[in-house]
């Protein structure tokens, strides 16, 4: 009766070390489960901690980058805003051109030619130049928008949007802008200098006038005979031709001072300088010679022709009337001919040659025209006490 009792005994604790088994494995199992559970999230945190670590890193290189950026276009801004107020207020015209037209022009330029800054990008770049400096303009900015291009420095004529025109000094020069070819040009309106220029110019030929002329006659004076008369001396003897010189002397001058007053003097000065430059070939030399006593230099003209234009102008004298007010002068003239190389080879000798005749011509009674001390022509006493 006792051994059922002992198998049931045993098939329980059989049952019972299986079931502890179980037990076992299944904690065995959670146990490697939460072990590897433990270890996959301490290198999932150990990993978080080195991403962390890396992006920390990274975040602060980009904010220095970003501070250095920020440094940088301020600087850039910086440098911009002085540039910019540099050009504007430069004493310079200064812009950029593009497909003929202005793409940048500071504010004096838009001064210096009269429009507003947004008037200037509406021209076309040959605007402000003066129509008769276009060709001569639009041919340089060709030729600095070629491949030889090294800068071109030039004056023209520029024109204001009032149609005033101005003188521009301008020096230009091409670069790439955008893959495309552009002009830089700088301007500077030189009107004022120009002007000054032009009236010392102006005034050194009229002290050069001065420094050859009579006052008084407009003739040329004894200076410039002086050298002439020998440039003509030279020329005649290369040339083998002749030439003749015309001693002139109004007759009785000092009575028309003395009856008239000096001022009726000048006139009938003026009067006899003008004559004789009416009476005269272009290439003739009239001179005041000094006083009343005038000289004419005929290059390439004999005596006989010297005698024919020397009667000619005694004539046109003699049958003048010159008004002073309301008076009016009739006056004569006295002529002494000498020619080349006939009466002399030398200034002087034949200035004396002329001189004699002239004298003689007055000795025989004035109004007439001497050669050598002999008298030519009929004699006139018209006026002439």
């Amino acid at each position: 009766m006792a051994d059922p009792p002992v198998q049931s005994s045993r098939t329980d604790w059989q049952a019972e070390v299986a079931r502890l088994n179980k037990i076992i494995r299944a904690l065995m199992d959670r146990a490697e489960r939460t072990s590897a559970a433990q270890s996959s999230d301490f290198s999932l945190l150990q990993n978080t901690v080195l991403l962390e670590e890396q992006v920390r890193s990274r975040t602060a290189e980009l904010e220095l980058a970003v501070r250095e950026i920020d440094k940088t276009k301020q600087a850039l801004r910086e440098s911009e805003a002085k540039f910019r107020g540099l050009v504007d207020q430069s004493l310079i015209g200064i812009v950029i051109a593009e497909n003929k037209k202005y793409s940048y022009s500071n504010a004096k330029f838009n001064e210096m030619f009269g429009y507003a800054a947004e008037e200037t990008r509406a021209l076309a770049v040959l605007d402000i130049v003066a129509e008769c400096n276009r060709p001569f303009v639009a041919e340089a900015m060709r030729k600095e928008l070629g491949d030889n291009a090294t800068g071109l420095k030039f004056e023209f004529r520029g024109l204001r949007k009032s149609g005033e025109e101005i003188d521009i000094e301008s020096y230009i020069r091409s670069m790439e802008l955008g893959g495309k070819r552009a002009i830089i040009g700088v301007f500077m309106d030189v009107t004022d200098r120009v002007t000054a220029e032009r009236q010392a110019k102006a005034l050194q030929e009229k002290l050069r006038d001065l420094s050859t002329h009579d006052a008084l006659t407009g003739l040329f004076n004894r200076r410039y005979l002086e050298d002439t008369l020998e440039r003509g001396l030279i020329l005649a003897k290369r040339e083998e031709v002749p030439l003749s010189l015309i001693m002139v002397d109004i007759d009785h001058f000092k009575v028309i001072n003395d009856r008239f007053g000096h001022q009726a003097g000048d006139t009938v000065l003026h009067f006899f300088g003008n004559l004789l430059n009416r009476s005269v070939r272009g290439s003739d030399i009239c001179c005041r010679y000094g006083g009343e006593e005038f000289l004419v230099v005929l290059l390439g003209m004999d005596e006989e022709g010297a005698v024919e234009r020397a009667e000619c102008l005694r004539k046109a004298v003699a049958t003048s009337v010159i008004d002073f007010g309301a008076t009016t002068i009739s006056v004569t003239a006295s002529f002494g001919v000498a020619t080349f190389p006939h009466d002399g080879e030398t200034a002087d000798e034949l200035i004396a040659v002329a001189d004699r005749a002239l004298y003689a011509a007055k000795a025989a009674g004035r109004n007439r025209v001497n050669v050598n001390s002999a008298p030519v022509g009929l004699w006139r006493a018209a006026g002439d006490p």
